[in-house]
């Protein structure tokens, strides 16, 4: 077993004192430092590659510096890929989203198109149930003319007035027009108004004075509106202002 080391000897003025012995022993440690060292400096010499023929010798420090480029340069390539891929993907957003712009507007269009069929079938079909029945109307629409006929030629004095005839034509008259009134007809306004193309058919002009030019005086034969629409146009009698006389001083 060794003997420990005697600690260094420190003089009264602080400086320290070594012996002999240590200093012997102080020496043998460093120069085994120093083949340490020379022996690593070898072994990095040799696993350097050697400089081609004629290339100068790389300067100090020029091993970590091309170390260093070798470990950023596949740092840049990434982020040269990062940017080149960022701008790809928002390449494809700019051009998504003109897609998605583009599909709205027709989804709208469309919706919009939709709605309006879907409101103009509705009507068609509202329309369809309403005038389905015009031309049956129309043909009933002389059978009730032929029932009024009869009742104003019985109230004309004819000697079946107030008759039981009378009362039964007067009652199926009456109850065929509350049946067509409750599908919509009505009959056309015309007596005393004035007179109105679009309601009115002038099949009679008459000069007067008791009315205003263009008044009807008279219903020829009655017109009807099926719910609204004109089934058959009223045929009626006009009044006209009076001629001027001839031959007057």
């Amino acid at each position: 077993m060794s003997e420990p080391t005697r600690p260094p000897a420190r003089g009264d003025d602080g400086i320290v004192y070594l012996d002999t012995e240590t200093k012997d022993e102080l020496a043998q440690a460093l120069a085994e430092a120093e083949r340490a060292v020379a022996a690593v400096e070898e072994k990095r010499r040799q696993a350097e590659p050697a400089p081609a023929e004629g290339a100068l010798p790389a300067p100090a420090g020029a091993s970590s510096s091309a170390a260093g480029a070798e470990a950023a340069a596949p740092q840049e390539t990434r982020l040269t890929d990062l940017a080149r891929r960022l701008a790809d993907v928002e390449e494809r957003l700019l051009t998504e989203q003109e897609e998605s712009g583009r599909l709205r507007e027709a989804l709208l269009r469309k919706t919009a198109d939709y709605d309006n069929l879907r409101r103009r079938t509705e009507k068609e079909k509202t329309d369809f149930f309403r005038f389905a029945l015009s031309e049956v109307f129309s043909d009933l629409l002389e059978v009730l003319d032929n029932f009024e006929r009869a009742l104003a030629h019985l109230s004309n004095g004819d000697a079946a007035a107030g008759t039981d005839v009378h009362v039964g034509i007067e009652m199926i008259s009456r109850q065929l027009g509350d049946v067509l009134k409750k599908f919509g007809l009505e009959a056309v306004p015309a007596l005393g108004l004035p007179f109105d193309p679009n309601l009115h058919e002038a099949v009679v002009r008459e000069e007067t004075e008791s009315a205003a030019p263009g008044t009807v005086l008279a219903i020829l034969r009655k017109g009807y509106v099926l719910n609204g629409r004109l089934l058959r146009p009223a045929k009626v009698k006009v009044a006209a202002a009076p001629a001027a006389g001839i031959g007057e001083d």
